[in-house]
């Protein structure tokens, strides 16, 4: 999947407040990435805000037949793409879903290979909250970033044992690398080590070995 990021796209200036006491500044960067979506089944993650995340929001166009499914509770939410608007798979009522930062889901395409466009405000603050549950978890890097899984950024859930699951649309499967204690992430077969780095846009599972866990990040733009 080939992603491209533009941060500082458009910078606007939310608001500027002063008093006697304090200046008080609030900086808004808004930004987009693309993300090279094959036709049928692929695993992507949304990074930016916005508004309220729905999916519509979103994926404000989609071909119809599309399908994005979300993981809860060890099953899957499907919501199918009728006249260019979201709907739930099931009942074909207006979908209520939502993509949030952080969040992985799967877009299997009902059209030719193409492009997927993601719009929103750039995440920034000192509590960007992933939850890594124990068990099985599908989410996304919180901030529009290529970062490694690694306790350099943060990243809390290395347990021995600890999954990271790739989807690999060219063959229909997963990717899986495994946390060694004492050398990192290997590759679940052949246990040499790997680097895992998802893209931006990408989302994944990871299937937590030890307690449930949150990755918190902090990231401001400059």
């Amino acid at each position: 999947m080939r992603t491209k990021l533009v941060l500082g796209a458009a910078i606007l200036a939310a608001g500027l407040a002063s008093s006697v006491a304090q200046n008080v500044y609030s900086l808004n960067v808004v930004g987009y990435y693309n993300i090279t979506v094959p036709s049928g089944l692929s695993l992507h993650a949304n990074q930016l805000n916005t508004g309220t995340n729905g999916i519509q929001q979103v994926l404000p166009s989609c071909p119809d037949g599309s399908l994005v499914l979300t993981f809860v509770n060890n099953d899957y939410t499907i919501d199918y793409c009728n006249g260019g608007t979201w709907v739930d798979n099931n009942t074909f009522d207006p979908s209520t879903t939502t993509l949030p930062p952080g969040k992985g889901w799967f877009y299997n395409n009902a059209a030719a290979a193409g492009t997927v466009t993601i719009v929103g405000e750039v995440p920034q603050g000192n509590s960007l909250s992933v939850a890594l549950p124990s068990g099985l978890a599908l989410v996304g890097t919180y901030t529009p970033q290529a970062l490694e899984l690694t306790p350099a950024n943060g990243f809390p859930a290395t347990t021995e044992g600890t999954l990271h699951l790739r989807f690999n649309p060219a063959i229909s499967d997963y990717v899986i690398s495994y946390w060694l204690t004492g050398t990192g992430w290997v590759d679940n077969n052949t246990f040499d080590p790997v680097t895992v780095q998802p893209g931006v846009g990408d989302g994944y599972f990871i299937n937590n070995a030890g307690p449930s866990t949150s990755w918190v990040r902090s990231f401001t733009v400059q």
